[in-house]
């Protein structure tokens, strides 16, 4: 009987995680909360309204890194980072852009593999950025133009990472670092949603495995 249950307590510890939503910012309440820090400000999304972005997001024009730090975690074992990422003007390809979650880095483009750039027509393959391009496929210079310099064109794309992170405490970047700033070339970012998968209490996890019908079957075999 030990062994079933053992057994069933095994099978039953992948289903029980929760995930949980600890944090959520899609910029439209206006200026960026204390958990933001690093370059950029609250700007328009022009045309990107249009692809799932809300009427603003949060726009850098330089080379510094935009940051979220986040604490007071709940217990975790995981974390799943997501958002949509606005690629402004004319991204070169092979320019370097990377996201990181404290030491580990969630995408790095440092060259042609993986490629980072919306400038060159015709438009680069897959590779062309973090996660899946949620604009229209780019032909020409200025075709797909969306917003801020008008000669230039643009892009989105909406991404998401699962990672292993535990700690109570979590800093998130994002930083084109060879950047031409200003309306040359630029990011942005809306939609970011981060979660941790829930980790039951010790005193109920017991009870979360087995149930309470099981849990009472083995007091009354006890008392038998």
């Amino acid at each position: 009987m030990r062994k079933t249950l053992l057994g069933m307590l095994a099978l039953s510890t992948a289903s029980m995680a929760g995930a949980v939503t600890v944090f959520n910012d899609d910029f439209e309440a206006g200026p960026p909360g204390s958990a933001w820090g690093g370059a950029g400000s609250i700007q328009s999304t022009a045309g990107l309204s249009a692809y799932g972005f809300g009427a603003l997001h949060l726009r850098n024009d330089s080379a510094a890194a935009t940051t979220l730090a986040l604490t007071g975690l709940a217990p975790h074992t995981e974390v799943t980072l997501s958002l949509d990422l606005a690629m402004w003007d004319s991204i070169d390809l092979g320019d370097r852009f990377a996201i990181a979650a404290d030491s580990t880095t969630l995408f790095s483009a440092s060259g042609e593999n993986p490629a980072f750039g919306n400038y060159f027509p015709p438009e680069p393959g897959p590779g062309a950025g973090p996660g899946v391009k949620i604009t229209p496929d780019l032909n020409g210079f200025t075709t797909s133009q969306l917003g801020y310099n008008t000669g230039l064109r643009d892009s989105a794309r909406s991404a998401s990472y699962t990672f292993a992170h535990s700690g109570s405490t979590l800093l998130i970047s994002w930083q084109y670092g060879n950047s031409q700033g200003g309306l040359d070339e630029s990011f942005g970012l809306d939609n970011v949603v981060v979660m941790t998968n829930a980790v039951p209490e010790p005193s109920t996890y017991l009870m979360m495995a087995l149930g309470p019908g099981l849990i009472g079957g083995i007091a009354a075999r006890r008392r038998g």
